[in-house]
């Protein structure tokens, strides 16, 4: 029994392109579980396999079509002069027709891609996702500021764009969050949801620190929302500041008045907890101190506190400092390199699909890229593999991968259906 196979070359302006070989079977089997539930994943259909190796009548008609339906805003040659148009030229057959379908079924909403396509057939569809997948790509745009390229594909650092923020916090707090100060907390072994509430407290004098409500309220949500996670990553170590108190009698006072909330050693499970375990001794008893006294206003520590004497709070205090605290159930945010080779399951790499389904990223409008990217996000386009690896994402991360895939040189893809052999026991 004869099969097909198909042969696809990629190329960049040269004359000897890298050809890879590629069994029919890859592109017509199920794809793997994490990325199922989009069209993009479905088999190719007989109708789109035949546009990978388009005809001369097809790519004429897809010329004509072109002509009518797409160059006012994507140009006859698939090049967009306006910002946040997509370059068309040189995309992937597939990937385009069935954007168009989506369009024209108005599962993708965009008024001018939603009249556009709206009076076209099924073959004016195909026949001008065949034309300008034919054509030259875009030439990549240089980045206008060096660094954010090379920031993009070489930095090691998630928290890159928040280090110059951290540094007011690091002469109290230390590096990783971890004081060496009496009487200053260690920011380590809290949830990012505690971190940010507690932030917050300060702004709205639900805490009463003066320094603190300046330095917090000089940063913005997704500042605060990306130090809350990088504490939350760092590796706790126990304050050296122990204090006075006796640990043994701490720990029954613990055991009455606060393992409910905080857990028997200190290391709390809620989110909205904080945990105890190794913390500083001075720290804690001004801070539950404050707790008594209604200078942090918070009803149930008031009543869990309200009848302790300062020699119990101070028993307390060297209880959980003397405890061992553990590090959070916080995931790391990727570094750049790993959000790129995550992209490379589907996009290839430098983003040059060599799956006719995923579109070529590589030298596209940052535009147009961005906003897809938070289409994704929001969830406004339908696709919930895209939904899921984007929603992570913070602006910082957007910036890069949008920098570094609308600097990379795209390479255009021919298909040619070659003959194979496949014997099958009939």
């Amino acid at each position: 029994m004869r099969a097909k196979a198909l042969l696809f070359a990629q190329a960049a302006g040269t004359k000897n392109p890298l050809a890879l070989l590629f069994c029919l079977s890859i592109l017509i089997t199920p794809v793997s579980a994490w990325s199922q539930g989009s069209a993009a994943t479905e088999a190719i259909t007989p109708a789109e396999r035949s546009a990978l190796s388009p005809s001369r009548n097809m790519l004429e008609l897809g010329s004509n079509v072109a002509a009518t339906a797409c160059a006012s805003c994507h140009g006859i040659d698939g090049i967009s002069t306006s910002q946040g148009i997509p370059h068309i030229a040189g995309q992937r057959t597939v990937y385009l027709h069935r954007v168009l379908q989506a369009y024209r079924a108005r599962e993708r909403h965009h008024d001018a891609m939603n009249q556009a396509t709206g009076f076209l057939n099924a073959d004016a569809l195909l026949a001008v996702a065949a034309y300008y997948a034919s054509l030259a790509p875009a030439r990549p745009v240089p980045a206008s500021d060096e660094s954010m390229e090379i920031q993009s594909v070489s930095s090691a650092d998630p928290f890159f764009d928040i280090r110059g923020a951290m540094k007011k916090c690091s002469k109290c707090h230390g590096e990783d969050g971890n004081s060496k100060a009496s009487g200053m907390p260690n920011l380590t072994a809290q949830s990012a949801e505690y971190f940010i509430h507690s932030m917050k407290a300060y702004v709205n004098d639900s805490r009463d620190h003066k320094l603190m409500k300046k330095l917090v309220t000089g940063l913005d949500d997704s500042t605060l929302e990306e130090m809350a996670v990088y504490y939350a990553v760092q590796e706790p170590l126990a304050s050296e500041t122990k204090g006075d108190g006796d640990a043994a009698t701490g720990r029954a006072i613990a055991d009455q008045h606060c393992a409910s909330c905080h857990g028997g050693d200190g290391n709390a499970s809620a989110k909205d907890m904080p945990s105890l375990a190794g913390q500083d001794a001075r720290y804690f008893i001004k801070a539950t101190a404050a707790y008594r006294e209604g200078k942090r206003q918070h009803e149930a520590m008031f009543e869990a506190v309200q009848s302790l004497g300062d020699e119990e709070i101070s028993d307390l205090a060297s209880f959980y400092a003397g405890q061992e605290p553990f590090r959070r159930n916080v995931r790391a945010p990727l570094t750049a390199e790993q959000w790129i080779e995550r992209c490379e399951r589907c996009h290839g790499v430098d983003g040059n699909s060599t799956d006719p389904r995923f579109p070529m990223l590589a030298g596209q409008d940052r535009s147009y890229l961005a906003n897809a990217i938070q289409a994704y996000i929001g969830n406004t386009r339908n696709n919930s593999t895209m939904h899921a690896m984007s929603d992570p994402l913070n602006q910082s991360d957007i910036e890069q991968l949008v920098e570094y895939y609308a600097t990379r040189e795209p390479r255009s893809v021919v298909y040619m259906q070659l003959p194979c052999e496949d014997t099958v026991e009939e």
